[in-house]
């Protein structure tokens, strides 16, 4: 039985590892007045999450989205109008920040995606279900 012990501890704390953060909302924004974002995270492995390409809000027009010990989301409600969000990407030991600016207008959904690239990470907005990127340039 002894044995067992650490094996279930370890099964536990991965596990602990897969909660999401909660979707995050400003304070006074009622949802019917607000755009949807969410990350272009992948949640394909299970309990085995560092191979999982994850992508976290960080920052919305300089409001922290979370904090280092409830985490941060994969999707918020936004004020429409010019929004810059910084996001934090995530595979195994592979990190890297960036920054995303778009127009957002009131009841549309937005997905902010990432693709991985030799020394970098690029990151971009489109609207959910087109294919245009409608970035403004942020900045750093």
């Amino acid at each position: 039985m002894k044995q067992w012990l650490p094996f279930s501890f370890f099964i536990a704390l991965l596990s602990g590892c897969n909660t999401t953060t909660p979707t995050y909302s400003p304070e006074n924004l009622e949802k019917e007045q607000s755009a949807y974002l969410k990350a272009d995270s992948e949640h394909d492995h299970g309990i085995f999450v560092a191979a999982d390409e994850r992508l976290y809000i960080h920052n919305i027009n300089g409001e922290k989205a979370g904090d280092f010990f409830k985490g941060y989301p994969e999707d918020a409600y936004i004020s429409p109008g010019i929004t810059e969000v910084k996001v934090d990407y995530y595979q195994g030991q592979v990190s890297s920040e960036g920054c995303v600016k778009f127009t957002a207008e009131a009841g549309k959904n937005y997905i902010i995606r990432k693709k991985r690239e030799v020394r970098k990470v690029r990151y971009w907005v489109e609207l959910e279900g087109g294919k245009e990127i409608i970035n403004l340039p942020c900045k750093l």
